[in-house]
């Protein structure tokens, strides 16, 4: 029986069969699917507290932005002047041991994740300076350990979470970032620090998320009758946070970049280097998650509205945009979106929301509202069905199978 969101994909492309709400409905669903952490849940706080000057009390302003200490870069100035002053009178008796105290916290967090407790992560999504502290001690090599345990389906059963990937990727990888209303931006120089960090860096994250992914195939989710709903939803969750946040990273041409052109041998990737990368292992690994194609996904009742497979869809128009842009494969564009050997239903999904959506993310730089969300995917709807019309009447004047045309 076909699925509710391939069902709808079906009446959005074809506005004699489908009704306004149930259009509505899956675009809300997948708009609300690829934003991580809204402002109900409690681990985003919404929109950051607003600095003071440790020396003055002046509360900090978007025209108006705030220094901070050069030595422990745990005290705000609104000038130079400000600075002097505090540093004299009495800054200066504590300047070190604030550095101390930021490096200790920062050395403690690595030595916690060695042990596989990634509780106090959340201490580094607005704390840069003990970020900092923590990647001189190591942060970055164990962050890459830690996914890649989890993608071997390694990981220790006394954790303190469910995925100490969804843990690394929606604190760490979010950063001290801009919060605007529900919308949340991921931090692009800290991705690009962790990818950069190690010749297989990219591959161990991607390897982590996709394992998530697929945990939902478990026996134990298989069920219409389970016993642990709480597990379920935890499972789903975890895929959906790092599908999510990661997605957010991608609207970076630096991030993009960084993962094209890393090389596991040189450190740099030539162009064709880069396309065999994106072909031979990019692709194989997102193929096994597309319905029909491969291993299949998880059941409806698991991932529920399709939110991990429209992410997972977003994850992959996303980075087909920057294969494009980032000419890797001049001569042929679409290699890489062609590679995935999609079906209609699949194509139909990938050219009128996933790519739309995905598309626009990098355009505005964050999520998509509901208002964004549905206007670029009735009219990206409206552009892939007048391709395909066009395909089907040039196949008939020339005799030749119709061509899907894709931008």
């Amino acid at each position: 029986m076909m699925d509710t969101l391939e069902q709808s994909i079906i009446e959005l492309s074809d506005p004699s069969r489908y009704e306004a709400q149930k259009v509505e409905n899956t675009l809300r669903d997948l708009s609300l699917g690829i934003t991580p952490l809204n402002a109900s849940d409690p681990r985003n706080p919404g929109v950051a507290p607003t600095r003071k000057c440790d020396g003055c009390g002046q509360s900090e302003s978007d025209s108006h932005k705030f220094l901070l200490c050069g030595v422990c870069r745990m005290v705000n100035y609104c000038s130079a002047e400000c600075q002097k002053t505090h540093w004299k009178e009495s800054h200066k008796k504590v300047c070190s041991q604030l550095t101390g105290a930021t490096e200790t916290e920062g050395k403690g967090i690595v030595q916690e994740m060695k042990r596989g407790d990634v509780s106090s992560l959340i201490t580094l999504q607005r704390n840069d300076e003990v970020y900092a502290m923590a990647k001189k001690h190591g942060l970055l090599a164990e962050i890459e350990r830690l996914f890649r345990l989890e993608a071997e389906g390694k990981q220790t059963a006394d954790r303190t979470c469910y995925s100490s990937t969804q843990e690394i990727i929606v604190n760490i990888f979010k950063g001290n970032r801009e919060v605007i209303e529900r919308f949340t931006c991921a931090c692009p120089v800290r991705a690009k620090e962790y990818i950069l960090s190690s010749s297989t860096a990219w591959d161990s994250l991607m390897d982590a998320m996709l394992y998530l992914a697929n945990a939902l195939n478990k026996e134990e989710f298989q069920s219409l009758n389970m016993r642990n709903e709480q597990t379920t939803a935890l499972a789903h969750r975890a895929a959906r946070d790092a599908f999510a946040t990661i997605n957010l990273t991608l609207v970076h041409k630096k991030v993009a970049k960084a993962l094209f052109y890393r090389s596991k041998t040189t450190g740099k990737r030539s162009q064709s280097e880069a396309k065999d990368y994106a072909l031979d292992t990019m692709v194989p690994k997102l193929k096994i998650f597309f319905r029909n194609g491969g291993e299949g996904f998880a059941p409806d009742h698991v991932d529920r509205n399709q939110t991990i497979q429209a992410n997972i869809f977003s994850f992959s128009a996303m980075l087909s945009y920057w294969y494009r842009t980032l000419d890797i494969d001049p001569e042929n564009p679409n290699a890489f979106s062609d590679a995935m050997k999609l079906n209609d239903i699949q194509e139909t999904m990938f050219e009128t929301l996933a790519r739309p959506l995905g598309e626009g993310m990098i355009e505005l730089g964050r999520s998509l509202t509901m208002e964004e969300t549905r206007a670029r995917s009735l009219k990206a709807n409206t552009e892939y069905q007048q391709r395909k019309k066009n395909g089907k009447q040039g196949g008939k004047k020339g005799g030749k199978k119709k061509n899907r045309n894709r931008r």
